[in-house]
């Protein structure tokens, strides 16, 4: 008797906190259904349909891994209906995951929708009639093409990338050695330029020295203006005095008196 007593005060505590968390969760309060479901299962570890409410309110909390591991044993019940259930709920949980790796870039979003699928397909095998499996497995499909053609797009976009990577740096490096090629080109071009000049200015100073030469030899024969000048003073002395030659003692000597004078007169008588 004491014994029945005993599980019959565990299966009441149950049973309440379980109406208890059922009625929360009717009224979205989630939060603290789950936590009923959580102290009942503290008195029930092994109870599945406990495991199933939490899994139910984890879900709508939107804590998915947590959910699919508290459904992971649901879907052995031996109630073929009850399996159904967990089928699909787990297939729920699954494509809630599946969206959120589709959110954050896609990694891991295929697995998670085709797993879905399975488990919507598993659950129409018990109940093909469930009108919900078979929405929800369609959906499924459509969202995994979408997806394999997003990342098809995606790939498509990185090997595009990868490719544009590629050929900036092709052009890159290919604009690199044409520019050091143009500089090359342009150091020999200025040594040519720079040889060239050299060449011409020795030919040009080649061809300059006898010309200089004959032209200093005869600025060397030819006189200082101040040499012209004197040679001209005494050149003119010179003609001056060959033009006077002949008069040379009449310029030297005083002039003769006329003896016409003396000889006209006549002499005075002294007596």
């Amino acid at each position: 008797m004491l014994f029945l007593c005993v599980q019959w005060s565990y299966c009441d505590e149950v049973y309440e906190k379980n109406s208890r968390g059922n009625e929360l969760y009717k009224q979205g309060k989630y939060d603290e259904a789950y936590k009923e479901y959580d102290e009942a299962l503290l008195t029930a570890p092994t109870d599945t349909l406990l495991r199933m409410n939490k899994g139910s309110a984890l879900y709508r909390l939107g804590r998915f891994d947590e959910a699919e591991s508290t459904y992971a044993d649901a879907v052995t019940l031996k109630n073929k209906r009850k399996q159904a259930d967990a089928h699909y709920n787990l297939g729920n949980i699954l494509f809630k995951e599946g969206d959120q790796l589709m959110r954050s870039g896609g990694q891991g979003a295929d697995e998670k929708y085709k797993a879905a699928l399975q488990h919507y397909i598993a659950a129409l095998d018990v109940k093909p009639d469930d009108k919900d499996a078979k929405f929800n497995l369609e959906l499924t499909q459509r969202r995994i093409k979408m997806q394999q053609q997003q990342q098809k797009n995606q790939d498509n976009k990185d090997q595009n990338k990868k490719d544009q990577n590629k050929q900036d740096q092709n052009n890159k490096d290919q604009n690199k050695k044409d520019k050091n090629k143009q500089d090359q080109n342009r150091k020999d071009q200025n040594k040519q330029d720079q040889n060239k000049n050299d060449r011409d200015k020795n030919k040009q100073d080649q061809g300059k020295n006898p010309q200089d030469q004959n032209q200093n030899a005869q600025n060397s024969q030819k006189p200082s203006p101040d040499e012209n000048k004197e040679d001209m003073k005494k050149e003119e002395a010179k003609r001056i005095i060959a033009q006077y030659a002949d008069d040379a003692d009449s310029l030297n000597k005083p002039p003769k008196k006329k003896a016409e004078g003396l000889m006209s007169r006549k002499p005075e008588k002294d007596w």
